[in-house]
């Protein structure tokens, strides 16, 4: 017995384990011969057993299913697929039912390649009409969000109004596929929509309408309402949206509200050429647009109230410390004076006063030293160590420091200078007229190319609960009556401008009563070997 003939032994009941719900199966024999059909394909094709089994399949498919393609190209591409002989992954076809009514179904052929029966054909046909609503709508969905994340993204990148304006009407047009489009925004008495943006607008409209009036129909609906306006030709003729449409040379046009904080600010006009009317996702689309772009405009519009707030404040504090240190020059020139001819408690009182004039000017300088490091971006170069730190020192004549000096050059800007005066200050300042201050510099053993430096002292020292929040804006030490309340903050500030760390140790391990050493790390300049330096 050939092969063929133990095929033609095999029970149909084979071929049943592919009987599935939905799906129209064939199976050809090597002659490509119905050799077996389930229910649902003979239902499709309107066709009983004796009108397909034995019959060539591609016969079948042109008699009995071609007549029911509701598109001649499906038809041509359903006998090509057939008659080449090839496995067909999938073919979306409309087809008319029995009943009349239009269902979708899949057509796909696969060949079996091994086993009993090799050489065979499967053919499926599978209704997908209930699931292609779905299938359809779940695409449209993630289109929208495509398109409203790109939306957002532009949004969100602009720097300014203009920009945003212009790349959200570009980026707009480009992935919904209008053929022009127009940004207007409300003049400040919301009397009138002026054109800021567009493309593709015949001159001749934009001579005529560059600006608009808002209360005029139909421009009332979107500028004063805030609600979504769909121009549609209608066939009428004669009525105003039909000569908006015709003077824009479009079939539809959609005027979405430009809204900031519910506050119409402005409107997009997109319009199509081939496009008669707009579906109803579509409508929400274009409203979750206008509503990003007018979150845009609300960012832009505070970001410039900021940005004037901003400048108010500095000419404020420019002017308030210009006239108090001015002031503070003539009263430390009279707390002088005073200090002359004063003897006993009127000197002492005259001493206090000279000091309340020195915390005062530290006030400023800490406010001044802020503003610098949040509006000016690090420029850091090359800076002499050692210099600087002499140059403090210098600026305390009266307290004992002791520092052996450095040649190593740091990474740092003009504001390096503030972290020792600080940090000196600090230590006269609670340690009394009798402190020492000894100040370190030395390789880091735990970073490369890094410089630790101590500043230590030998006043009343931090207690240990203090240490980890010392640095925090206006922390200041209470029972100790150690720390800064912005000094030290400003001294984290600038040594994590410099790319450092900062902490506090007692000077004495375990002895937080015999002073304190604050230590911070910076990054050291690396020169070549030809690079000598002396210092």
């Amino acid at each position: 017995m050939n092969r063929a003939d133990s095929i033609s032994t095999i029970s149909q009941e084979a071929f049943r384990i592919l009987d599935e719900p939905g799906a129209g199966i064939l199976v050809l024999d090597r002659k490509m011969q119905v050799f077996w059909a389930n229910a649902f394909a003979m239902n499709l094709l309107c066709a009983c057993e004796e009108e397909i089994l034995g019959i060539d399949a591609r016969r079948i498919l042109d008699a009995h299913l071609t007549p029911l393609l509701q598109e001649r190209d499906d038809a041509k591409r359903l006998l090509n697929a057939v008659h080449s002989g090839t496995e067909t992954p999938g073919l979306d076809l409309s087809v008319q039912d029995p009943r009349g009514e239009e269902r979708r179904i899949v057509y796909s052929s696969r060949k079996v390649e091994r086993g009993t029966f090799a050489g065979m054909w499967v053919l499926c046909m599978r209704d997908v009409t209930d699931q292609r609503p779905a299938n359809e709508g779940l695409l449209s969905s993630n289109r929208q969000l495509l398109v409203l994340n790109q939306i957002m993204g532009v949004s969100a990148s602009s720097l300014s109004l203009d920009e945003l304006l212009e790349a959200s009407l570009s980026k707009t047009l480009e992935l919904l596929g209008f053929d022009l489009g127009l940004t207007y925004l409300l003049n400040p008495e919301r009397t009138m929509a002026l054109t800021r943006y567009h493309r593709g607008v015949p001159e001749s409209y934009l001579a005529r309408s560059r600006a608009i009036k808002v209360h005029h129909w139909p421009w009332n609906f979107v500028f004063v309402a805030g609600q979504p306006r769909y121009l549609e030709v209608q066939g009428e003729g004669g009525t105003i949206e039909e000569e908006i449409l015709a003077s824009l040379g479009v079939s539809s046009l959609a005027c979405i509200p430009i809204l900031a904080e519910s506050v119409v600010v402005g409107a997009l006009f997109l319009g199509s050429r081939k496009v008669e009317g707009f579906r109803d996702e579509e409508r929400r689309l274009l409203g979750a647009i206008g509503q990003e772009i007018g979150s845009g405009v609300l960012r832009s519009m505070l970001h410039k109230r900021l940005e004037a707030a901003h400048r108010e404040t500095n000419l404020y504090l420019d002017v308030m410390t210009h006239d108090i240190k001015n002031a503070e020059n003539v009263a430390n020139l009279y707390c002088d004076l005073l200090l002359d001819v004063l003897e006993d408690d009127a000197a002492r009182y005259a001493r206090k006063l000279k000091e309340c004039v020195r915390k005062s000017t530290g006030i400023l300088q800490n406010v001044s030293t802020i503003r610098r490091i949040h509006q000016e971006p690090p420029d850091l170069k090359p800076i002499h160590l050692g210099r600087v730190i002499r140059a403090g020192i210098e600026r305390t004549p009266e307290t004992t420091i002791s520092f052996d000096g450095t040649t190593a050059e740091v990474w740092a800007d003009d504001l390096l200078p503030e972290v020792f005066s600080n940090l000196i200050g600090n230590a006269v300042k609670f340690g009394g007229p009798d402190v020492r201050i000894g100040i370190q510099v030395e390789d880091s053993l735990d970073e490369d190319h890094a410089e630790v430096v101590t500043v230590e002292d030998t006043g009343p020292g931090i207690p240990d609960a203090m240490k980890e929040t010392l640095f925090d804006r206006f922390r200041q030490g209470r029972n100790r009556g150690y720390g800064e309340g912005l000094g030290l903050f400003i001294v984290r500030m600038l040594i994590e401008r410099y790319g450092g760390r900062i902490w506090v140790e007692d000077r004495v391990e375990g002895r937080p009563d015999l002073g304190a050493s604050f230590k911070f790390t910076l990054r050291e300049v690396v020169h070549g070997e030809d690079d000598g330096y002396e210092g």
